[in-house]
């Protein structure tokens, strides 16, 4: 009996615990903003967008390169989110109604910096990021694949509804070129909703703080300025698949649970001993 209670701060620690670890769960609501993106959607849930990416990696001619420190890189392109997914299982476009009466896409510019020139194997650390998450509604808008020459970009048409935008806000990045040929980026970012975007997604309130961002291809998706792109300048990344998610902070009731949690923990000891010295006083 003397365990109980460790036992139960410890139960209130694995609760507080796994609230604040939760799945990063959230709902949407196609029909928001007026229908201005779609009359015929369902409130769904989902847990990851997925999308498909295409961006050029130009090398910003950092003059200290032939010291040893490295080298910047600029990246510009963008994502269009083409599905939704709830752990793993496909979110039905008949529901959602994304790429079939309205689209997802964002726009992006990373900074990123490797030890050398960009080649296989090289990994870097990705240092900026500023992305603009957009609607498109009709689904009409036109997007051009990057080259070793251009850019990928977004040809709009009609109004374009911003829905979220992150600016400098990189908790952790990294990408570079694989060994195997492919090119991957694993990126945690702040972001902000805008109030259009608060409309669509609607849980939780407030909405999570953060997204996870993964992405990996294969070579057929890669063009580079040099053979086997070894000390490349300029890569461009045609495509490459990806999937986003989101995450943040406890919520302030978890967090107060896993105060309590520490407190019982740190009571439990005296509390054992009092009992113990109680008993020890009592007469047979």
């Amino acid at each position: 009996m003397h365990n109980l209670p460790k036992l139960g701060a410890a139960m209130t620690l694995a609760l507080a615990l796994a609230n604040a670890n939760a799945s990063p769960a959230f709902l949407i609501d196609p029909n928001s903003n007026g229908g201005a993106l779609t009359n015929g959607g369902q409130t769904f849930r989902a847990t990851a967008i997925n999308g498909i990416s295409s961006h050029r990696i130009s090398y910003s001619g950092n003059p200290l390169l032939a010291a040893g420190a490295g080298a910047t890189y600029v990246s510009k392109g963008y994502v269009t989110f083409d599905s939704f997914s709830d752990n793993g299982m496909p979110v039905s476009a008949g529901r959602s109604r994304a790429n079939l009466d309205y689209g997802l896409y964002g726009t992006f510019q990373t900074t990123f910096h490797c030890n050398s020139l960009l080649g296989h194997g090289v990994g870097c650390q990705i240092t900026n990021f500023d992305f603009d998450m957009y609607a498109d509604p009709g689904a009409d808008n036109i997007y051009h694949a990057a080259t070793l020459a251009a850019d990928g970009w977004v040809d709009t048409f009609g109004q374009q509804y911003k829905l979220a935008h992150s600016s400098h806000a990189v908790r952790h990045g990294l990408g570079g070129l694989n060994e195997l040929g492919g090119a991957f980026v694993n990126l945690n970012f702040g972001w902000t909703l805008t109030d259009e975007g608060k409309a669509y997604f609607i849980d939780p309130v407030p909405f999570y703080s953060a997204a996870f961002s993964a992405s990996n291809n294969t070579s057929l998706g890669i063009l580079c300025d040099t053979a086997n792109c070894a000390d490349a300048r300029i890569v461009a990344i045609s495509s490459i698949s990806g999937i986003q998610d989101f995450n943040g902070i406890p919520e302030p009731g978890a967090l107060c649970l896993f105060g309590l949690g520490l407190m019982a923990l740190r009571a439990s000891p005296r509390l054992t001993l009092r009992k113990g010295l109680s008993r020890q006083a009592s007469p047979n």
